[in-house]
């Protein structure tokens, strides 16, 4: 978005999805920066992460993350306990703005 002195109401729809996009891809980018320095470690050490490591990633508490699982509204890789999933698919579903319905 090029024009930032335009008021948030004056936004057009496909502006403000954009807007929202770019706001959410530089948000998850600043989690997981933080969220490597917290850790020291590099974040394509390991690709399989459990509930506590997306609990940092995302912000979410368990029962949110539960409930998404059982909506099949984040990528999870089993649903069995322990729940596995893909740090990088994480990744990948925060920089999309964490889209919340089955595409």
């Amino acid at each position: 978005m090029s024009d930032l002195s335009k008021p948030l109401y004056s936004l057009t729809v496909g502006e403000y999805i954009d807007l929202s996009k770019e706001a959410f891809t530089r948000e998850a980018e600043r989690i997981i920066n933080s969220y490597q320095n917290k850790n020291g470690t590099s974040i394509s050490n390991s690709d399989i992460i459990f509930i506590n490591e997306v609990k940092e990633l995302t912000g979410y508490k368990n029962s949110t993350i539960y409930s998404k699982v059982c909506r099949f509204e984040i990528p999870v890789i089993s649903k069995r306990r322990p729940l596995t999933f893909s740090r990088k698919d994480i990744i990948n579903w925060l920089k999309d703005g964490k889209p919340s319905v089955i595409d």
